[in-house]
C-alpha cells in the first residue's frame, strides 16, 4: 500500500516533469496536472485531515475563486465562463510544491533540471531558427509564450549567478544555462517579454545587487550597438506610437473600455471575448481578438472592477510574501536566491501583462506558480532548517 511519504515523492517528481515538460508538450503537462491533483486528493485520504499548508495568500486566492464563479453565473453564457475556471487549478502547483518540497536539496535539484531542461531547448530552438531563417524564434508554442517562459526562466537564474554563495560549479551551470535562454528570449523579439525582463531586473538591482543596473545599461548599449537592424527597430518601436502594431493595442484596448462601460463591476465573465469584442469594435483596423493583450484591461471586461481588484489584491499579497520571506532569509544564501527570483518573475509577469494576456496562458501560469510555490517552500524549509 502506498504512504504518504512515498506518494510525496511522487508528486515531486510529477512536479518536475510538469515544468520541465511543458515548453514541449501540453498534452504531457496535462497529463501531469492530472497526477498531481490526483495526488493532492490522495493525500487528503492517506492522512485523513487538511493537507493543504496555510500560507499567507490563502484568503486572495479564495477571493479570486469566488469571484471566478460569481462572474461567471452573473455571465451572459455561464457555461463558457465555468468552463474557463479551468485555469484555477493551476493554483494547485503552489500548495503541492509546498508539500513535496521539504529541503534545499529538493530545490536546488527542481530548479537544476529546470534551467537545465530549458536551456537544453533554448539551443534546439535557435538552430531551428537560423536553419529555416524565421522572423522570431518558436518551436512548440507561439513566440509570445516562448518569449515569457524564456523571461521567467532568465530571471530566475539571475540571483544565483550574482551570488558569491553559489557553489561554483553550480555558478558556471547556471551561467552556461542562461546564456541560452537570454539569447533565446530576445530571438523571440517578443517587446513585452523583453521589457518584464528589464523591469525584473530593476526590481532585483533596487532590492539586492545594485551592480546589475550597471550591467543591464552595458547590455542595452551593446544590443543597440551590435544587433541586427530588425532587432534595433523591433525595441525602438516600443516607443512609437505610430507603430501598427501599437495602433492595434491602444485601439482594442479603447474597444475593452466600451464593453467594461456596459458591465462596469461584474463584467462579461471569463469567456473567450472574440464575439462580444466584433459588436464594440470600430473599423479603425484595431484586430477582432479572443482577449485584449493586456491583463488589466481584460480583466476589467471580463471579471469586472470588483474582479480586476481581487487579482490586484492577490498580485499584491504574493509580491508581499515573497518580499517578506526575502527579508526574513537573507544570510540563506539559497532561500535568498529562490526570493529574490521569485520576486523578479512575479514582478516581471505583471509588467509583460501590461501588453500581453499571459495571465490567461497555461504555459506561462505554470511557471508563475512554480514560482510562487518554489518561494513559500523555501520559507517552510527555512522555518525548519532542513537542509
Amino acid at each position: 500500500m502506498i504512504t504518504s511519504d512515498r506518494l510525496k515523492k511522487y508528486l515531486y517528481w510529477f512536479l518536475v516533469a510538469e515544468v520541465c515538460l511543458i515548453s514541449v508538450s501540453i498534452a504531457a503537462a496535462s497529463i501531469l496536472l492530472g497526477l498531481i491533483i490526483l495526488s493532492v486528493v490522495t493525500l487528503f485520504f492517506l492522512e485523513k485531515k487538511w493537507v493543504l499548508p496555510r500560507t499567507a495568500i490563502d484568503i486572495a486566492f479564495l477571493a479570486y475563486i469566488l469571484i471566478e464563479f460569481i462572474t461567471a453565473f452573473n455571465s451572459d453564457l455561464p457555461f463558457d465562463a465555468l468552463r474557463n475556471t479551468k485555469r484555477l487549478l493551476l493554483i494547485i502547483l503552489v500548495y503541492a510544491v509546498i508539500i513535496s518540497f521539504e529541503s534545499q536539496e529538493k530545490i536546488k535539484k527542481a530548479v537544476l533540471l529546470l534551467v537545465g531542461s530549458v536551456a537544453f531547448l533554448s539551443v534546439a530552438e535557435m538552430i531551428f531558427y537560423f536553419y529555416e531563417g524565421i522572423a522570431r524564434l518558436f518551436v512548440f508554442q507561439h513566440y509570445m509564450t516562448t518569449g515569457g517562459l524564456k523571461m521567467i526562466v532568465s530571471l530566475m537564474l539571475i540571483p544565483f549567478i550574482m551570488s558569491n554563495e553559489t557553489v561554483k560549479k553550480e555558478r558556471i551551470y547556471f551561467l552556461i544555462a542562461f546564456i541560452p535562454t537570454f539569447m533565446a528570449l530576445i530571438l523571440t523579439n517578443t517587446r513585452s517579454a523583453w521589457m518584464g525582463f528589464v523591469a525584473g531586473v530593476i526590481v532585483m538591482s533596487v532590492l539586492h545587487y545594485r551592480r546589475l543596473f550597471g550591467i543591464l545599461i552595458v547590455t542595452v548599449i551593446l544590443f543597440f550597438s551590435f544587433a541586427p537592424e530588425s532587432q534595433v527597430m523591433r525595441a525602438k518601436s516600443i516607443v512609437d506610437f505610430t507603430n501598427s502594431t501599437n495602433i492595434g493595442r491602444l485601439n482594442m484596448w479603447t474597444t475593452g473600455l466600451r464593453m467594461w462601460n456596459d458591465k462596469p463591476l461584474l463584467g462579461f465573465g471569463d469567456i473567450d471575448l472574440y464575439k462580444t469584442y466584433l459588436t464594440y469594435r470600430t473599423p479603425t483596423g484595431d484586430e477582432p481578438a479572443g482577449h485584449l493583450h493586456n491583463i488589466y484591461v481584460h480583466l476589467l471586461v471580463t471579471l469586472g472592477a470588483v474582479g480586476l481588484a481581487v487579482v490586484l489584491f492577490m498580485f499584491i499579497r504574493i509580491l508581499m510574501e515573497e518580499y517578506s520571506i526575502f527579508s526574513a532569509f537573507k544570510k540563506d544564501p539559497l532561500i535568498r536566491s529562490i526570493a529574490l527570483g521569485s520576486i523578479a518573475v512575479f514582478s516581471g509577469f505583471m509588467v509583460n501583462g501590461i501588453f500581453e494576456w499571459n495571465f490567461g496562458d497555461h504555459e506561462i501560469m505554470v511557471f508563475v506558480w512554480f514560482s510562487v510555490g518554489l518561494c513559500l517552500a523555501a520559507k517552510n524549509i527555512g522555518r525548519r532548517g532542513t537542509v
